[in-house]
């Protein structure tokens, strides 16, 4: 099975990044999804290109969509929640 591809993993990783920031910055401010929107439509693009199971790119696309609709800060929570299985999952290929 071929390892995820560094520019899909670097993408995660920013994602995660901005997912714990706009958490953080959501206690005392209203969440700005602006660029994690972006990030998804990076990573829908990354996975039409991307060699990895059909499997593994459904979950990331099922976390893309749901990426988009992210406005509260319990949503963001549970999409950082959803971006470590999605990538301990990735991890055991």
């Amino acid at each position: 099975m071929v390892r995820v591809s560094n520019i899909l993993t670097e993408l995660l990783n920013e994602i995660n990044y901005e997912l714990t920031n706009q958490i953080s910055l959501g206690k005392n401010a209203k969440i700005d999804a602006r660029k994690l929107f972006r990030q998804s439509d990076s990573l829908n693009k990354i996975l039409l290109t991307s060699v990895i199971t059909q499997e593994n790119k459904s979950m990331l696309q099922e976390f893309s969509k749901t990426l988009q609709d992210s406005s509260t800060v319990k949503s963001l929570r549970y999409e950082r929640q959803d971006l470590e299985r999605v990538l301990a999952n990735l991890n055991d290929v």
